[in-house]
């Protein structure tokens, strides 16, 4: 009998994965082992032959590494997508968002942004900068950016505790950090879909497929909708 299944987690749905888990180990009687990883540790693991029972992965990197010509002993589908966003440490200011001129002021009004380094593993600092540069808003986002060493998360926790004035990254990298407030998704010019793909071993025991069962209920949905994300029919 299985009574621990291994886990590859994306930082973008960690929050989700860290509610959803004790839920589904309590009805099941076993222990999920969670390893979390940024969007380049994804694609090592990917290499490495996916060593997990399950996972939830970016989609594209997945599906960069089956364009490579990777061969994964797994199947996937997708479960959830997270928007671009913005928010503030608890009582900062209160700025609209949503448009492109809305983003345009509120970014002017800030001094200080902070996204994600690349260096980190996480490409949402470049594409964010770059669709910025494509409406005309680069220089001022530019001047502004602070990069942080850690994925989206560790940007938000470093903006409560006072590091920025602001954070853009994956809305379930804001919305359940404690200290940081959500203002709103990133105008659609701004947005690169960021889906998370649930991924399952071909050996995978059937704790493995429960798991997977469970993600697609009402009750996951339900977390996941808290976590910033938007389930996928």
């Amino acid at each position: 009998m299985t009574d621990q299944l291994d886990i590859l987690c994306a930082g973008g749905f960690r929050a989700a994965m860290e509610a959803l888990a004790p839920r589904f180990e309590a009805a099941h009687g076993l222990r999920l082992a969670l390893t979390f990883a940024t969007p380049a540790a994804t694609r090592s693991h990917l290499e490495a032959g996916f060593s997990f029972h399950a996972g939830v992965v970016v989609a594209s990197v997945l599906a960069k590494a089956k364009a490579d010509g990777l061969t994964l002993p797994a199947s996937s589908f997708k479960l959830a997508v997270s928007p671009l966003g913005m928010g503030v440490p608890e009582g900062g200011p209160s700025l609209s968002v949503e448009s492109v001129a809305d983003f345009g002021a509120a970014i002017a009004a800030l001094e200080s942004i902070a996204l994600s380094d690349p260096k980190a593993g996480t490409n949402v600092a470049n594409e964010v900068l770059a669709a910025a540069h494509r409406l005309g808003l680069g220089e001022t986002l530019r001047a502004r950016a602070i990069f942080i060493n850690g994925p989206g998360s560790v940007v938000s926790g470093a903006v409560a505790r006072g590091h920025a004035q602001a954070v853009i990254t994956l809305a379930s990298e804001i919305a359940p950090i404690e200290g940081v407030r959500f203002l709103g998704r990133l105008p659609q010019d701004m947005q690169t879909e960021y889906a998370m793909q649930a991924l399952i071993a071909d050996a995978a025991p059937p704790a493995a497929q429960a798991l997977m069962d469970y993600l697609r209920g009402e009750e996951a949905r339900e977390i996941m909708r808290g976590a910033g994300l938007e389930p996928c029919s």
